[in-house]
């Protein structure tokens, strides 16, 4: 089940003790949080991003972009990613509106086997 929630929400994030402001997307799989940053919207991913999911993510993504400031997606809490969600979020960054932060070590490797980079 795919909801978008663009309503405040107290959803404690992973291991910082931070709370969301929104939760953008949840699926099975995946939820995207939004937290407001100083000159930028922040997301992050958390849980899983592949095939299944990755168009509905690269959406929400989108609308959670703000027209001046960069969009931060902060990938830290994905537990594992796919290529379908890598070039996703390589697609998203290639015209520098957004940035990546935090990638795991999976998907620093992933990257490296498919000859891909963030930047």
């Amino acid at each position: 089940m795919t909801t978008y929630d663009h309503t405040p929400a107290s959803t404690p994030e992973p291991g910082n003790g931070e709370y969301a402001v929104a939760v953008l997307y949840l699926d099975d799989h995946l939820r995207i949080t939004y937290t407001p940053q100083p000159a930028s919207a922040a997301v992050r991913l958390i849980g899983e991003l592949d095939a299944a999911n990755h168009r509905a993510a690269a959406d929400t993504l989108r609308l959670a972009g703000r027209d001046d400031d960069p969009l931060v997606i902060d990938c830290e809490n994905l537990s594992f990613v796919d290529v379908a969600g890598l070039r996703m979020l390589i697609g998203l960054c290639s015209d520098g509106r957004a940035r990546i932060d935090n990638p795991p070590a999976q998907m620093l490797r992933l990257l490296q086997l498919i000859g891909l980079s963030l930047g």
